[in-house]
C-alpha cells in the first residue's frame, strides 16, 4: 500500500511541475512576443489616422507643377522653391535678388546725383560766359568740352550708367535662373535616388560591389 500510494504522488508531482514549467515558458514567450504583435497591430492604425495632407507632406510629394514653380519664382524670388520644399535655395535666390535690387536702387540714386552735378556745372559755365558776353552755342559747347571738371563729371555719369546696366542685367539673369531652377527642381523632386551602390563580403577576403539604377515610374 505504501508503494502504491507513493507512485501516484510522484506522478502527480511530476505532472504538476511539468505543467508549471510549461505555463511559465508560455508566459515568457507571450511576454516577449506581445510588444512585437502590438506594434504590428498599431502601425496600420497610426498610418491610417494621419490626414491625407500630412501624409503627402511626410512622403515628400510635390503638389505644384513645374510651370507653377517657374511662375512663382519669377513673380517673387524664392517663392517657387519654397512651394516645392527647397527653402535653402529659395532663401539664396531671395537674398541674391534683394541684394541686386538694393544695388540697382543705390546706383540709380548715385547716377541722379552725378547728373545733377553735371547740370550744376554747366549752369556755372554758362553764367561765367554770359558775364563776359559769350552766348554763342558753339562757343558754349567748346567751353564745356575744355572744362576738366565737367569732363570728370561726365565720366562719372558714364560709369554710373554702366553700373546701372550691370545691376539690371544681373537682376534679370538671376530672375530667370531662379525660375529655371525651380522648374527643374519641381520636375526632379519626386525622382528616387538615381544610383545605389552596395558592397557585400565574399569568401576569401573578396568584396562584391553592385550598382543599382532607379528610374521613376512615369
Amino acid at each position: 500500500m505504501t508503494i502504491t500510494m507513493r507512485t501516484p504522488t510522484r506522478a502527480r508531482l511530476l505532472s504538476a511541475s511539468f505543467l508549471r514549467g510549461f505555463a511559465l515558458a508560455g508566459l515568457v514567450c507571450l511576454q516577449g512576443l506581445a510588444p512585437a504583435c502590438l506594434g504590428a497591430q498599431e502601425r496600420p492604425v497610426a498610418v491610417s489616422a494621419v490626414p491625407e495632407t500630412l501624409q503627402d507632406s511626410i512622403s515628400g510629394r510635390v503638389t505644384i507643377s513645374p510651370k507653377g514653380a517657374f511662375l512663382r519664382a519669377v513673380l517673387l524670388p524664392g517663392w517657387g522653391h519654397a512651394a516645392i520644399g527647397s527653402f535653402t535655395r529659395g532663401g539664396f535666390y531671395f537674398a541674391a535678388e534683394v541684394t541686386t535690387g538694393w544695388g540697382l536702387l543705390r546706383t540709380n540714386r548715385r547716377l541722379l546725383e552725378a547728373r545733377d552735378r553735371v547740370t550744376f556745372r554747366e549752369d556755372v559755365i554758362r553764367a561765367e560766359l554770359a558775364a563776359i558776353g559769350v552766348e554763342d552755342p558753339t562757343e558754349v559747347d567748346a567751353a564745356f568740352a575744355s572744362d576738366e571738371v565737367l569732363e570728370d563729371l561726365n565720366d562719372l555719369v558714364a560709369a554710373r550708367e554702366d553700373q546701372q546696366e550691370d545691376w539690371a542685367a544681373l537682376g534679370i539673369f538671376l530672375l530667370f535662373l531662379a525660375g529655371a531652377d525651380a522648374f527643374v527642381s519641381a520636375h526632379l523632386a519626386d525622382f528616387p535616388t538615381p544610383i545605389d551602390l552596395n558592397a557585400a563580403p565574399l569568401p576569401g577576403g573578396r568584396v562584391e560591389f553592385s550598382v543599382g539604377l532607379a528610374l521613376p515610374n512615369r
